[in-house]
């Protein structure tokens, strides 16, 4: 069993290598046509992911006839495909050229609001677009960046994001063992980015998403509340002229009088509509196929705070 989880692993690292090498060899409306088609061709490699991006499609747009949504599974294998493309090509990238790279930033404004008050930025996000290119491009703005991220299996893939990050002057926070430096970096007054749009084993809570129950990480409010760094959502779109577009929501503050334990919940399911707003500004360039809504103990009285907050 060893031997072949090894062999896996191996076999993993080396299929990343290669895709690293042929999108760099590409050019670029090249390379996205053809990591578009290897996606379309994961639509149908992948049936068990595929029928539950479509089951998800299900769930977030129940009035949405199945062809519909069959149609709406493959256009996102093949977006999540060209935004692979962009990521692996991503890797040591001037900053005019990740400045290039990013088409303008709708609603910059709230971004400016919360970096103005001097305590940082928490930035949440979900897997929507080329997620890892937005970091780098804030630093190529002017700004320092962190992210939290979770260490990855195969300790290879971990070291070789880690490195192009690093390269690109975005710090990673391993989410399990450095909270501290989390708290250091915004008392500098960074941006840190978090993801909250997956079902994970860390401290959270239940919160409407797409009008159904989703154990949603609570680290953003609880961060915020803690350092008083304002949260802002954000997501990055890839556009069929090749290049991005940065949404930016409005800030999410604490409620004047709430205790922790309501800000806390009321925050986070902020945070949770805010990821689903971004998604239905484009849904084929969120990762579906992620098994995001569960069953669980205490979803009841999660669920019944988190509708109290909402309202």
């Amino acid at each position: 069993m060893r031997k072949r989880k090894k062999l896996k692993r191996t076999a993993e690292v080396a299929a990343v290598g290669t895709l690293m090498a042929v999108a760099r060899a590409l050019p670029r409306k090249t390379g996205q046509a053809v990591f578009g088609a290897l996606g379309g061709l994961g639509a149908r490699i992948f049936g068990r992911d595929r029928r539950r991006a479509v089951d998800n499609l299900g769930i977030a747009f129940p009035d949405t006839p199945e062809p519909i949504r069959q149609a709406l599974a493959t256009a996102m294998f093949k977006a999540l495909g060209r935004n692979v493309y962009e990521f692996l090509r991503v890797g040591g990238s001037s900053p005019d050229a990740l400045r290039a790279r990013v088409a303008r930033i709708e609603g910059m404004e709230h971004f400016l609001e919360a970096y103005r008050e001097g305590h940082g930025v928490v930035v949440i996000t979900g897997h929507i677009g080329c997620w890892e290119l937005m970091p780098p491009h804030f630093v190529a703005l002017g700004y320092r960046v962190a992210v939290v991220a979770r260490r990855m299996k195969v300790d290879r893939l971990n070291d070789r994001l880690v490195a192009v990050r690093r390269s690109l002057g975005v710090e990673t926070i391993d989410r399990d063992a450095n909270a501290r430096r989390v708290l250091r970096s915004l008392q500098r007054g960074e941006i840190l980015g978090v993801l909250i749009d997956q079902h994970t084993r860390v401290a959270g809570m239940w919160v409407p998403f797409f009008g159904r129950p989703a154990y949603t990480p609570t680290a953003a409010a609880k961060i915020s509340l803690v350092t008083k760094a304002p949260i802002v959502p954000m997501g990055i779109f890839l556009q069929r002229d090749g290049r991005h577009v940065i949404h930016v929501l409005p800030v999410i503050r604490p409620r004047a009088g709430a205790d922790r334990e309501e800000a806390v919940a009321e925050m986070t399911a902020e945070c949770s509509l805010a990821v689903e707003r971004l998604i239905r500004i484009d849904p084929t360039q969120w990762v579906w196929f992620h098994h995001r809504w569960r069953d669980g103990e205490g979803r009841a009285e999660g669920m019944e705070a988190a509708y109290a907050a909402e309202a």
